[in-house]
């Protein structure tokens, strides 16, 4: 995989970060499911994190239009702050369409213990700041909505063509 991220920046001198789909999988490294996601959108990565941070790789150059720091009083949402950051300098972030990451889902993890009570909070503080003002919950879902259905499109496209060459 890190040749494969080495060959791609290689190749692409003008991308500062490149992220792909995740494998999600259990406790006992069961597949459980897949993102498959459409190709990057610096308009809806203003109103909520899409980008699987395990599946995420940036050069110097970003880290450096970032400010050369993540936000350590962020517990839940640094990562999505990284990319806001580099959203705002105008970084040219890519999405390729390989997995490039495994997610495990289990009870302890920081996702499914904190989203309630700190997530969302660091959640809509930064949507706030991306946006400059506070969006209403439809505003929200109104504004997801087309990335979700690209996304759900992307999905069935690689499925039926994984099916295809099945049969």
């Amino acid at each position: 995989m890190f040749r494969f991220i080495a060959g791609y920046f290689a190749a692409n001198p003008h991308v500062h970060a490149v992220y792909g789909d995740r494998i999600v999988i259990n406790e006992k490294d069961f597949e459980i499911g897949r993102w498959i996601l459409p190709d990057h959108s610096p308009g809806a990565l203003k109103w909520f994190d899409y980008v699987p941070q395990e599946t995420l790789y940036w050069t110097r150059e970003a880290w450096e239009l970032a400010g050369e720091s993540l936000d350590e009083s962020l517990k839940f949402a640094m990562d999505w702050d990284f990319l806001l950051r580099l959203t705002e300098k105008r970084a040219q972030i890519n999405h390729v369409s390989r997995f490039l990451g495994l997610f495990r889902v289990h009870q302890q993890q920081k996702t499914i213990s904190q989203i309630s009570e700190l997530g969302f909070q660091e959640m809509r503080e930064l949507r706030r700041r991306a946006l400059g003002y506070q969006p209403t919950r439809l505003q929200f879902l109104a504004n997801i909505a087309t990335y979700l259905i690209r996304a759900r499109w992307r999905e069935i496209s690689v499925t039926m063509k994984i099916i295809k060459k099945v049969n």
